[in-house]
């Protein structure tokens, strides 16, 4: 059988503690055919209780890419998944299950990480704020908890399994420092216009990152979304300037007309006099 090419994939463990948890999730990944671990904002680990746990696939471990946290983590990636089964206010719309993630990522381009968080809370509101989007693994509510390790090996199985299927490829698409950039752009050209006055910023710039980020556009493509923007705005600001300049235009003829009426009222009465 073909090994399929999940070289664009990464596991990116946010704030985990325990070594144990860190090795059996080299495992995991090696077992199914992915090899970039990311750590981000993770202490040292005993490098023995690592290997123990991840057996073969401690070169996994050896080859991890560190970051001081998720934000610079990610500044690398396309889209970024945020795994958690939390749900409530202040954290993302809506939650894909790992199949159907696994369905939309297999089809498209750029680099794409999985993200992780401490095995005790998960993902905390801000660090999924950072993800292009929320996945989640349906357990029941009986216990709705997964080891760190298991949650890695199923979100990496189901990728396993629709590469193998025969979905892949796709234009490269646009990383996170790229999106993120536009974003704040778009953002901007918004500002110009006064549109935050009636909306949240943050909010709004985050949605604009986000929604580019799933739908995978190229570098290209981002450049005319990001001008959509810009001419919209433009468009407004020219328009607000017309309606300025009239409103002086039509202030200066009636100031001159009124002007004229007092001139001609002054000459009358010097007449009669």
């Amino acid at each position: 059988m073909e090994e399929p090419d999940l070289s664009g994939f990464a596991v990116a463990l946010c704030g985990a503690e325990e070594a144990g948890n860190v090795g059996s999730a080299c495992r995991a990944m090696k077992t199914m055919g992915l090899g970039r671990l990311i750590l981000a904002g993770c202490p040292d680990y005993d490098d023995k209780r690592v290997a123990m746990m991840a057996v073969h696939a401690f070169d996994v471990y050896q080859r991890a890419e560190r970051f001081p946290d998720l934000q610079s983590a990610l500044a690398g990636f396309s889209l970024s998944a945020g795994f958690t089964r939390r749900r409530g206010e202040r954290r993302k719309a809506f939650s894909l299950t790992a199949e159907e993630f696994a369905d939309r990522s297999c089809s498209r381009g750029g680099s794409v990480a999985l993200v992780f968080g401490n095995e005790r809370t998960g993902l905390t509101g801000p660090e999924l704020g950072l993800c292009s989007l929320a996945v989640h693994i349906p357990v029941s509510d009986a216990f709705p908890s997964l080891n760190l390790a298991q949650a890695v090996q199923i979100a990496c199985y189901e990728l396993r399994r629709r590469a193998l299927a025969g979905l892949g490829g796709g234009a490269r698409g646009s990383s996170r420092e790229e999106t993120a950039a536009a974003s704040e752009r778009m953002a901007q050209h918004l500002r110009s216009i006064g549109f935050f006055k009636v909306t949240r910023d943050r909010d709004l710039t985050d949605f604009l990152r986000d929604t580019a980020e799933r739908a995978a556009m190229t570098v290209g493509e981002l450049r005319y979304f990001e001008s959509i923007f810009r001419k919209a705005s433009g468009m407004i600001r020219g328009a607000a300037n017309e309606t300025a300049n009239e409103k002086t235009a039509k202030e200066k003829t009636a100031k001159e007309r009124t002007d004229t009426e007092d001139a001609e009222d002054t000459e009358k009465k010097e007449n009669r006099e």
